[in-house]
């Protein structure tokens, strides 16, 4: 009986600072997302590849075949003197788990990395690809092939 009350306890008192915790977190994260604002680019063929300026510096954004859920591809983006690249696949208004990539130069000082990316269960087919290079974000949205 001691161990029921010593537990209801807790979760009258020790819940409420819980929930206060996870409420700042997320407040905090938004704060940090807003912080980082994304430069949205319109990108019509992702195959043929898209330039734009990021911030001071010209950088090519590209991959090799149409994105297909569940079929790898390859994103290439040419960012001379880039130190950090990643690569981060979003749907807007929907929570699709962590697709996060590192892109890592190849012998040309191009930035490459094969991904893959998961099929939406509602049927949608808009993503964001939100590139970081050394904290600058640059975004791009994008459908998928069927």
């Amino acid at each position: 009986m001691e161990d029921i009350l010593k537990t209801q306890q807790w979760v009258s008192q020790g819940l409420p600072l819980v929930l206060v915790a996870m409420i700042g977190l997320v407040l905090w994260l938004g704060n940090v997302q807003q912080e980082h604002a994304a430069t949205r680019i319109d990108c019509p063929d992702l195959v043929k590849g898209c330039s734009a300026m990021l911030g001071e510096q010209a950088i090519e954004v590209g991959i090799d075949v149409p994105v297909r859920p569940l079929k790898a591809f390859n994103i290439r983006l040419k960012a001379p003197g880039a130190r950090r690249v990643e690569a981060r696949f979003t749907m807007e208004g929907m929570d699709m788990g962590f697709n996060l990539y590192t892109l890592h130069p190849d012998a040309a000082g191009v930035f490459r990395v094969n991904a893959t990316l998961p099929v939406c269960v509602t049927g949608r087919r808009d993503w964001v690809m939100t590139l970081e290079v050394d904290g600058q974000r640059l975004a791009v949205p994008f459908v998928t092939e069927l």
